[in-house]
């Protein structure tokens, strides 16, 4: 049985906490990297984390804690810039709710992607 290349998985995004939260089910997904890069295609309307092997200061790639890793079901990044920047780009962002984002990861691309027309606001 040959295994599926792409399989459903999601993030959230905290505006009020300025908080991306990854579930753990997402970085096994694409290969529990040691580093992740956020990536975004404004005219795709696109998020995206990508799995990278070694820190690169100038892809602003954020280390994944494996201590964090053990504890809940999620990993979580603050990045007040991030959010911010998101907000600005994409019309579709209300400050200080939640929301969650539902995408695909691709396992031979160690990659996630996440398209803005899955955006769920989260109802606390």
């Amino acid at each position: 049985m040959t295994e599926p290349s792409n399989l459903l998985t999601q993030i959230s995004i905290d505006l009020k906490k300025f908080r991306i939260r990854i579930h753990k089910e997402s970085l096994h997904l694409i290969g529990d990297p040691q580093y992740i890069q956020f990536l975004v295609n404004i005219s795709s309307r696109l998020v995206a984390i990508r799995a990278v092997d070694k820190e690169q200061v100038d892809l602003q790639t954020h280390r994944v804690d494996q201590t964090r890793m053990e504890s809940d079901f999620s990993f979580e990044i603050y990045s007040r810039p991030f959010i911010e920047r998101l907000c600005k780009e994409f019309d579709c962002f209300n400050k200080g709710n939640s929301y969650r984002l539902t995408g695909a990861a691709i396992k031979s691309e160690r990659i996630a992607v996440f398209p803005l027309d899955s955006l769920q606001k989260i109802d606390i």
